[in-house]
């Protein structure tokens, strides 16, 4: 039978909880049955203890140890009450409120602040120009990173130039590209565009051979001279930039003229238009070619190099003219020198 302490006696009762002990082991390390040794001994490690317990509890004064059996019974208390106020002025003393030291507070914000200025430091030092001297190479080859970004790539395009040119004053009967496209002569037809109103806007595929065709009609086109019928031929006022589509088509050899021979002979010329327009082309003229003894010969011409490519490619891929030899063919505004009826 344990003995009975009055709870109003705050020093006997907790003298009675020093020497209360459990039937059973709660503590299953060396260290928390060494504690329950020195309770064994009297109160003379009290002091000790409970300072040891404070300075690394919390507010509560009894802490549960598990163990197998973690809640049967109750844990030992961690001080004296009589030692717990001496404890906590100690623990105020030593650290802080939130658990950390203010010594090591303090170094821990001397050492931000010396980060803070050393990334200060080399903010100000990468903002200044970096100089290099002329006689200083990098073999950018087999490096990782760049001291500088050094000079420029020479660009082996020219630069973009005007090729367009502006036929106006077109009477109704010459609306069309076929009439226009017999007007201009002197180099290869990107593109050109007839308008209801009388203007056709015609793109050279070079920048010369538009120059060198406005320079000879400086007084326009005579069309009828009894009837004093004449266009006037003017200059694109922006550049007109090749694309890198148009420079490859460019490259292979394209044209906005595509020919065929060894069509069969039963293909009539409304499926041929038919396939000619099927992609959104449009289409100037076509000629077809027949001479007894010869393989048939149908010529596409198309009122851009885009039409053109876009149209061989399906062409080649019909298996009803898979036996046709598909080529491109000569722009007969490169080769005439004046106006051309063909």
């Amino acid at each position: 039978m344990y003995p009975v302490a009055d709870v109003d006696d705050t020093a006997g009762f907790m003298a009675a909880a020093r020497a209360w002990k459990p039937e059973r082991d709660y503590f299953n390390s060396s260290a928390q049955v060494e504690d329950v040794s020195n309770d064994k001994q009297g109160g003379e490690d009290n002091s000790a203890n409970a300072l040891d317990y404070n300075a690394t509890a919390g507010d509560d004064d009894f802490v549960g140890i598990p163990g197998d059996d973690a809640f049967d019974g109750f844990a030992p208390p961690k001080s004296d009450a009589g030692d717990f106020e001496a404890g906590l002025e100690t623990q105020k003393s030593v650290t802080d409120w939130d658990g950390a030291d203010n010594t090591v507070k303090q170094e821990q914000q001397q050492q931000q602040q010396q980060q803070q200025k050393q990334r200060v430091t080399a903010a100000a030092a990468s903002s200044l120009p970096v100089t290099h001297t002329p006689s200083e190479e990098e073999d950018r080859e087999n490096l990782t990173t760049f001291k500088s970004w050094g000079p420029p790539a020479p660009r082996d395009k020219p630069a973009a130039r005007i090729r367009r040119v502006i036929i106006k004053g077109l009477p109704t009967a010459w609306c069309s590209p076929a009439k226009v496209l017999s007007l201009v002569h002197g180099g290869a037809i990107d593109s050109i565009n007839v308008t209801s109103s009388g203007t056709a806007h015609i793109l050279f595929c070079e920048a010369d051979a538009c120059k060198a065709f406005y320079d000879k009609y400086p007084n326009g086109i005579d069309l009828d001279r009894e009837k004093k019928l004449t266009v006037f031929v003017e200059m694109g006022q922006e550049v007109d930039v090749v694309s890198s589509s148009l420079s490859f088509s460019l490259s292979v050899g394209a044209t906005r003229v595509v020919r065929a021979v060894g069509a069969q002979m039963d293909v009539n010329m409304e499926k041929l238009v038919k396939l000619a327009t099927s992609k959104n082309g449009k289409l100037e003229k076509m000629i077809d070619t027949y001479v007894p003894g010869e393989a048939r010969s149908i010529v596409f011409r198309f009122c851009s190099v885009d039409d053109a490519v876009r149209f061989r490619a399906a062409f080649v891929r019909e298996i009803e003219f898979e036996q046709c030899n598909v080529q491109y063919a000569a722009d007969p505004c490169e080769t005439a020198t004046g106006y051309h009826v063909d």
